[in-house]
C-alpha cells in the first residue's frame, strides 16, 4: 500500500504547486491544502478515475504504430509459449501498453501501482481479491461500479472487431486466387522488452567494465554480451507520446533485429597471396563514394564540407573492413601456407583469425596497414576519376593515413 500512498501524495503535491501564488495567505493557503485533500480523498478520486477509466484502452498490440489516427479494437494478444526460438507474443513476459486521452494517465498509472503482494492494482481487481475490496472499500461508490468502471479499460467498444484503414495492411494467400487480408499491429510490449534487455546487455555497468577490461587486455569474470546488425527505428516522430504510453517511455525509438535469409553458401573470396589491396579489392565497388569524395572535394572549403570529406572517407574505409572480413571466413590460419608467404605481416593480423589474440593486444601492425590503406585510396580515387583527378600528393596520403588510423584505433567492430 505504501506506493499508492505515495502516488496520491505525488498527485497532491504536483497539484498544490500548480495552483498555488508565491504571495497567497495563510489562509488562502489553508484552503488551497483543503480543496487538495477532498480532490484526492478516496472517496473523491476513484469515482471519478473510474469514469474517466473509459478514455483509455489497455492492449498488446497498439494500431497507432501504424498511424497516430488509427483506432482498430483493443486488442490483448494471449498466446502459449513454445521453445521455436522466437522472439514473439507468448514467448516471454511483457508489460501492456496502453493509449487513450493524455488527462486521464493518471488512472493508469494508478491501476499499475504494486500492491502489498507486488501484484499491480489492476490485477487484484480483476481477481476480486480481499485486498482490492479493501482498497475500494468507500462510501461514495460502490464496489462493483468501481470495479466495472476501471476494468473499461481492458474492454473494446461494443465488443466489435474492426480495422483501420490507416493500418498497414497485407494480402495473405491462403488458396489459388484467394487472400485473407490481414491488419498488422506492432507488439509495443515485445518490442519495449527487446529494447530493455539490449540496452542493459549493451550499456549496464557490468557491460562497461567488460568492455574497458578487453580494452585493456585484463580478463573479466563474465565478460559481455552484444547484438550486432540492429536497426534503430522511430515511432511517433517529434510526439512519440502521441502513440502509446511505453513508446512515449522509450523516446520512440525501437530496435529492429536483423531478418536477413542465411546465405546458400559461402561468398566466393580471392585470398592475397602477396597484397590485400591490389589482389582483393575491385575499384568498381568504390565508385559511387570516389565519385562524392571528388566532388566534395571542389567544393568551398569550410567546416560543413571537410565533414563531409572525412565522412566520405570513413565510409569507404569501413566498405574495405567489410571486405576485409569476409577474408576471415575462410579456414583460420590459411596465411600460414606457403602459397600465401609473401603477404605482408600486418595484412596477416589483420586478415587471418588465427592471429586475433595478436589483433586485438597489440597495435604496432596498424601504422603499417594504415600507410598501405592510404596509398590504396589515394591510387583508387585517380583509377576512378582518370583524368578528371586532382593531384594528390603527401599531405593527402597522411591526412587519409591518420584518419584511417584513428578509426581503426576507436572502433572495436573493425577489430573482431
Amino acid at each position: 500500500m505504501e506506493a499508492i500512498h505515495q502516488f496520491f501524495a505525488d498527485r497532491k503535491a504536483a497539484w498544490l504547486k500548480a495552483k498555488g501564488k508565491s504571495d497567497a495567505t495563510d489562509e488562502e493557503t489553508a484552503d488551497l491544502e483543503q480543496q487538495a485533500r477532498e480532490r484526492f480523498a478516496l472517496a473523491n478520486w476513484l469515482p471519478d478515475a473510474a469514469k474517466r477509466a473509459g478514455q483509455l484502452s489497455i492492449v498488446s498490440h497498439p494500431s497507432k504504430f501504424s498511424h497516430p489516427s488509427a483506432k482498430t479494437t483493443a486488442i490483448i494478444a494471449k498466446a502459449k509459449p513454445k521453445a521455436d526460438g522466437y522472439l514473439r507474443t507468448g514467448n516471454l513476459e511483457y508489460a501492456l501498453d496502453v493509449y487513450g486521452n493524455a488527462a486521464a494517465m493518471d488512472v493508469y498509472k494508478f491501476l499499475s501501482l504494486p500492491m502489498s503482494d507486488s501484484r499491480p492494482v489492476l490485477e487484484h481487481l480483476e481477481e476480486d481479491t480481499p485486498e482490492a475490496k479493501a482498497l475500494f472499500n468507500i462510501s461514495s461508490a460502490s464496489y462493483e461500479k468501481l470495479k466495472e468502471g476501471f476494468l473499461s479499460v481492458k474492454q473494446s467498444e461494443g465488443n466489435k472487431s474492426y480495422s483501420d484503414r490507416l493500418v498497414k495492411q497485407v494480402y495473405f494467400p491462403v488458396a489459388d486466387n484467394q487472400y485473407h487480408l490481414l491488419s498488422l499491429l506492432t507488439p509495443s510490449g515485445v518490442i519495449t522488452k527487446l529494447k530493455t534487455t539490449v540496452d542493459a546487455m549493451r550499456f549496464s555497468e557490468q557491460a562497461s567494465q567488460a568492455r574497458d577490461c578487453r580494452r585493456n587486455g585484463l580478463e573479466h569474470e563474465t565478460g559481455y554480451d552484444d547484438v550486432l546488425d540492429l536497426t534503430v527505428t522511430g515511432y511517433g516522430g517529434t510526439q512519440p507520446q502521441n502513440v502509446s504510453v511505453l513508446n512515449s517511455q522509450n523516446a520512440g525509438r525501437a530496435y529492429l533485429l536483423m531478418s536477413t535469409p542465411q546465405p546458400i553458401e559461402k561468398r566466393a573470396v580471392r585470398l592475397p597471396t602477396s597484397d590485400f589491396f591490389s589482389q582483393s579489392l575491385r575499384s568498381w565497388l568504390f565508385k559511387d563514394p570516389m565519385h562524392e569524395l571528388h566532388k566534395f572535394m571542389l567544393d568551398i572549403n569550410n567546416m560543413k564540407i571537410r565533414a563531409a570529406i572525412s565522412n566520405t572517407i570513413i565510409y569507404i574505409a569501413k566498405m574495405v573492413v567489410k571486405e576485409a572480413t569476409t577474408l576471415r571466413v575462410t579456414e583460420v590460419g590459411w596465411s600460414a601456407k606457403e602459397h600465401y608467404q609473401n603477404l605482408e605481416v600486418n595484412q596477416r593480423i589483420w586478415l587471418d583469425d588465427a592471429h586475433a589474440s595478436t589483433r586485438l593486444e597489440q597495435s604496432d601492425w596498424i601504422k603499417p596497414l594504415s600507410r598501405q590503406f592510404a596509398r590504396w585510396f589515394l591510387d583508387t580515387y585517380k583509377k576512378v576519376l582518370s583524368a578528371d583527378a586532382l593531384t594528390l600528393g603527401d599531405q593527402e596520403l597522411f591526412h587519409v593515413e591518420s584518419f584511417i588510423i584513428e578509426t581503426l584505433e576507436a572502433d572495436e567492430e573493425l577489430l573482431k
